[in-house]
């Protein structure tokens, strides 16, 4: 026995000392080696958790750390990097849950407060994050991470005054100064000074561990010179803030697998016959209602003007459709064709599966109309149809230049869709391919579907709006008119369109993409088309 104890404490030396040497493989093997001999020691079960963690196996981490939490329950470390793990998965409400377990045990814990405003700036509820992100500055007023935080939050929610008071408490912290400086340029950016702006950008040389704020740094240098006419200029910073997302996020994300995708629809339904689909058309309980269009066609600008509606609820860019789609490929094995012979108690399982989601994501259980907004669910119309024959679609529209333009001068997050918008030619060709297979849909089917102009949104403000209100079967009322104040009032609008909508209407961003007409030389091919097509003009 007392063979066993000693060889017990020796492992676990050598253990801690292999982890305090950060040689994580020896130190896993013989943690793996001292649980083989007793599954009940405590440190060893924390550490399995931890290292576990730290290499990514984190049902492995989950499984170690509650094992840790039977022996010992009131230990901090354990639900701190529970935390982790959840908040790894995405699994938000657990993480938030365990962050907030430390916190009982350690009203002071300098991580707990951090990872609970970070968790909580994540799913949107800003004044929540807020009160965790101060917290966390009180315990170490030199906690750039927390800063950081802080200002995006302040920036995004457009609290100047608390941007500034935040600014100042940085300057007598300890943090780096460069960062400082940089969060001095976006300061001087929202008070629309661009000139200062650009001068301290220009000059401004961040670290290199500072490669997320270098890549902002571009984008509102390039945003800045575009203000003043300085379309070169912008143009190049444009283009080097998006080789820098490439660089940064985009090695492992492959474009061409959205295309590919894109491809397989479309060669599936361009010689589709509607009579092959079995049991349909089918009635619903329920229509719903989607706004969709290729990015930056104004989206997010009809969002807020059909929140002024206290009729409708809008769903801004929630997984709903997706998380149908992955149900209904589950059951057919992502097979088109399995649409074909459906049963009439399947079709009712789906459409109901898509309600539950849809209510997921409702603030108001209620509400008369639910408008589910993300634009490219435009290429799932076939789908969405098989189910819902009645569903109405609200189509957004834009100069097909300016739509392509304006994905190329934003930053959305990387996946294979939206890589192709880091260069103007791919964006181009996206953009041909979703309309080809917009084209095909509108031949096939028979589309409850109303189509909204960006420009005429802008040009004639009044009438194009009652006519989506009219196409919901609501009523117009002139608070519509001041759609931006509500989205200044919003804390949960997530696309990059956040500054435009919380504005009054310019016609600045229409036809703007003659200030750069010599960059389209190569995607002329997939868009002029396009332009004939939805009768713009060259």
């Amino acid at each position: 026995m007392n063979n066993t104890i000693q060889n017990l404490n020796s492992l676990l030396i050598n253990a801690n000392r292999a982890l305090q040497e950060k040689n994580y493989t020896l130190g896993k093997k013989l943690l793996d080696q001292i649980f083989s001999l007793n599954e009940n020691i405590f440190e060893v079960n924390l550490n399995l958790g931890i290292l576990n963690f730290q290499l990514g196996n984190l049902d492995s981490s989950i499984d170690f750390l509650l094992k840790s939490k039977k022996i010992n329950h009131s230990v901090p470390q354990i639900y701190l990097h529970l935390g982790l793990v959840y908040n790894k998965k995405g699994q938000q409400d657990l993480s938030i849950q365990n962050f907030k377990k430390v916190l009982e045990i350690d009203p002071n814990n300098l991580l707990a407060n951090y990872n609970l405003g970070s968790n909580y700036k994540e799913i949107l509820e800003y004044s929540k994050a807020e009160i965790y992100l101060k917290k966390t500055l009180e315990l170490n007023p030199n906690f750039e991470n927390a800063y950081n935080n802080l200002f995006d939050l302040y920036d995004r929610s457009n609290k100047q005054s608390n941007y500034e008071e935040l600014l100042k408490g940085a300057t007598n912290s300890k943090i780096n100064k460069s960062l400082i400086k940089f969060y001095s340029g976006i300061f001087e950016y929202k008070k629309k000074d661009y000139n200062r702006t650009i001068q301290i950008f220009e000059k401004l040389e961040l670290d290199e561990k500072y490669f997320v704020q270098n890549i902002t740094r571009h984008l509102i240098l390039a945003k800045c010179y575009d203000q003043i006419s300085d379309f070169e200029n912008a143009f190049k910073n444009f283009k080097l803030n998006n080789t820098l997302v490439q660089q940064y996020y985009g090695q492992r994300i492959d474009e061409n697998d959205f295309i590919k995708y894109l491809n397989q629809r479309l060669n599936f339904f361009e010689n589709f016959k509607i009579s092959r689909w079995k049991n349909y058309p089918i009635k619903s309980k329920f229509n719903p209602v989607l706004l969709i269009g290729f990015p930056r066609s104004g989206t997010t600008l009809l969002d807020s003007i059909l929140r002024t509606n206290n009729a409708i609820e809008v769903l801004e860019e929630k997984p709903t459709i997706k998380k149908f789609l992955i149900h209904l490929e589950k059951k057919t094995n992502n097979d088109l064709s399995q649409l074909d012979d459906l049963s009439e108690n399947f079709i009712e399982e789906i459409q109901n599966f898509y309600l539950k989601e849809r209510l997921k994501f409702q603030n108001n259980k209620a509400s008369e109309i639910v408008v589910d907004k993300m634009p490219l669910n435009l290429i799932h119309i076939g789908e969405i149809l098989r189910f819902f024959p009645d569903a109405k679609f609200i189509f957004a529209l834009r100069h097909p230049y300016d739509s392509v333009l304006s994905c190329f001068m934003q930053q959305f997050t990387l996946n294979p869709a939206m890589k192709n918008f880091l260069s103007i030619e791919r964006s181009a060709y996206l953009y041909d391919q979703v309309m080809q297979l917009w084209k095909i849909y509108e031949k096939t089917f028979s589309l409850n579907i109303h189509f909204i102009k960006y420009e005429e949104t802008i040009k004639n403000f009044e009438t194009s709006t009652k006519e989506i209100f009219k196409f919901l079967n609501l009523k117009w009322n002139s608070e519509t008119k001041n759609f931006y104040n509500i989205a200044k009032n919003r804390t949960d609008i997530s696309t990059p369109s956040y500054n435009q909508v919380t504005s009054p209407l310019y016609e600045k961003s229409i036809n703007r993409w003659r200030n750069y007409e010599l960059e389209f030389k190569n995607a002329k091919k997939y868009l002029d088309k396009w332009v004939n097509d939805f009768k713009y003009e060259l």
